[in-house]
């Protein structure tokens, strides 16, 4: 393709080869040539010269514009220059404001884009997400001067970016935005971190009661952030559908947890709702939770009721396999099991060998089968609940434990939306776990670092029934005297035996955003220079068409030709 400087370099050396030839002298003969050598005299020779030079600067520019707007150059071309990707992330922490009042941070990206656009060379394409309808920069800037939540999608998906030459990607770090992008494509990211305070409630759900003779409770959880490393004043009010029931002041420190155990029994029937309130607050979203029943236990939820299949009357019966039936009694797990009353204890049995006999009667009928701190050969034919198995066995969907010296480590990972940890807090609890392996068809509920702490079975493929494991030994951990081993172990219950889902039955949505959002500071991104800041609201500038340089090439030509019929150029 024709280079665009090469038909304004031409028309340039045309027009200055006119300016410079002189016309062949005529001889005219007069009378005199007095009168002549005056004019000349007058004259002044460098107003002249100034006039030519003015003339000359005025048509090589107006032929420079029509030369190179007739050439429609492809830098000049609507979509004829080379594509360029706007990827922006859709997580919700984008909403967050920036501080001061100020926009949010989808806007702030929006902001950048444009500047990314401006300074693009004139007639790129752009696409915007996953959208691969290429646009023009005029295009363009018009999309992004509407609000952006239209461009957003569900934070879980990984959107394919269209083919471009360069990719910007527009994320604040937080969220788990991972778009596919092809191999060897330039991509940019582009920080619009900026730290700001916020609290958020992050689990709000009722549970069971800790003993037969309690009622129900809900926990409640509230995390705070703040650059500034002060204290964060948050408002706490706790209302039924009559009247506000809990008014609190709180002060947290920042990324500091507040856990709180609420007692329901003196709440009216109906939705519990938990707001806060915090001077400064950037990100409102994770500002209220709601309880749908504060009567039933597990129903955390600000969406529709849930339609349940039948409810159980009767409690779940239980057998126990051990190493010894005195090594259950008095144990962590035999302390929740006799306090809970969902479930029936309905005997205890020691643990055999290959080589012992078998028991002399046969198992009493059980829903649920309980392995502490063993684990059989063959996976029983009904649910199982491995809690503590032996590292040298294969348990629930994880293989035996590595040869490998156990040091006590952290849960830094859950699953906060599966049915299992409804009103449990197991975050930065301390655990001593080996490592193993996960079968394919099984989901660590809690992992602590690279190690599974809680594992969950689905059926296999090829028939059976579910299994949960606790790899970690709950006699020597927290969790034991904390009241979230009872919730545990009730969710593990209804959870083991539950029939299959009904197709068409609703579920049920928490309303509560991931802890991960709440913490909206906690980003491996260098944040925004102040400069960005300030610049929010400049005017975007709109580039140069062929049309733009050919309507200037005409006004030029409009002046220069009123300069010379008023002897103002030559």
């Amino acid at each position: 393709m024709m280079p665009f400087w090469l038909p304004l370099g031409i028309t340039a050396l045309l027009v200055l080869a006119i300016y410079l030839i002189r016309p062949t002298a005529q001889a005219l003969p007069v009378a005199s040539t007095v009168l002549w050598r005056r004019l000349l005299a007058a004259r002044k020779r460098r107003s002249d010269r100034l006039r030519w030079l003015l003339s000359l600067l005025l048509a090589t520019t107006v032929a420079g514009f029509l030369s190179v707007a007739a050439s429609r150059a492809p830098w000049l071309q609507p979509g004829g220059g080379d594509p360029i990707a706007l990827a922006f992330d859709p997580s919700p922490t984008m909403q967050a404001a920036l501080p001061d009042g100020g926009p949010s941070r989808i806007e702030l990206a929006a902001a950048e884009a444009r500047r990314i656009v401006l300074e693009a060379d004139a007639g790129s394409r752009f696409t915007v997400n996953a959208d691969p309808t290429p646009l023009t920069s005029t295009e363009v800037l018009a999309v992004l001067s509407a609000p952006l939540e239209a461009l957003s999608s569900s934070p879980d998906t990984e959107p394919a970016i269209p083919t471009a030459r360069r990719v910007h990607v527009f994320t604040d770090g937080i969220g788990a935005y991972a778009p596919i992008i092809d191999p060897g494509t330039e991509t940019h990211t582009v920080s619009v971190i900026v730290p700001a305070r916020n609290a958020g409630i992050v689990r709000f759900a009722t549970r069971p009661p800790a003993t037969r003779a309690a009622g129900p409770e809900a926990l409640l959880e509230i995390l705070a952030t703040d650059p500034a490393g002060g204290p964060v004043p948050v408002e706490l009010t706790v209302a039924d559908p009559e009247t506000i029931r809990i008014r609190r002041q709180l002060e947290l420190a920042p990324d500091d947890r507040f856990t709180a155990l609420i007692d329901l029994g003196s709440f009216a029937p109906g939705p519990v709702t938990a707001r806060i309130a915090t001077p400064g607050d950037v990100f409102p979203l994770d500002n209220r939770a709601g309880l749908i029943d504060a009567g039933r236990a597990g129903t955390a939820s600000t969406g529709p009721p849930v339609r349940h299949a039948r409810a159980r009357t009767e409690p779940r019966r239980v057998l126990v396999v051990a190493r010894s039936p005195g090594s259950f009694a008095g144990s962590a797990a035999a302390l929740a099991l006799e306090a809970d009353a969902s479930v029936d204890v309905v005997g205890v049995r020691a643990a055999t060998g290959a080589d012992d006999p078998p028991p002399e009667e046969p198992p009493p009928a059980a829903d649920i089968a309980t392995f502490h701190r063993t684990a059989p050969a063959i996976p029983p034919g009904m649910p199982a609940l491995y809690l503590d198995p032996p590292q040298a066995i294969a348990a629930g969907g994880l293989s035996a434990a590595a040869e490998a010296p156990l040091s006590p480590r952290r849960i830094d990972r859950t699953d906060a939306s599966h049915p299992l940890l409804a009103g449990v807090s197991l975050l930065d609890l301390p655990v001593v776990v080996a490592a193993r392996e996960l079968d394919p068809h099984c989901t660590a509920l809690a992992s602590a670092g690279d190690r599974t702490a809680i594992a969950v079975c689905d059926p296999p493929p090829d028939g059976g029934s579910r299994s949960l494991t606790v790899a970690f030994d709950l006699d020597h951990s927290s969790l034991a005297q904390r009241p979230d081993l009872a919730a545990l172990f009730q969710n593990a219950a209804a959870w083991l035996t539950e029939a299959p889902a009904i197709a068409g039955d609703l579920t049920a949505d928490t309303g509560l955003q991931d802890e991960r959002a709440t913490l909206i500071n906690a980003s491996t991104l260098e944040p925004v220079p102040t400069n960005h800041l300030a610049n929010l609201d400049s005017p975007d500038r709109r580039p140069w068409s062929w049309r733009t340089l050919a309507l200037a090439g005409l006004l030029l030509a409009s002046f220069e030709a009123v300069t010379f019929f008023r002897g103002l150029t030559l």
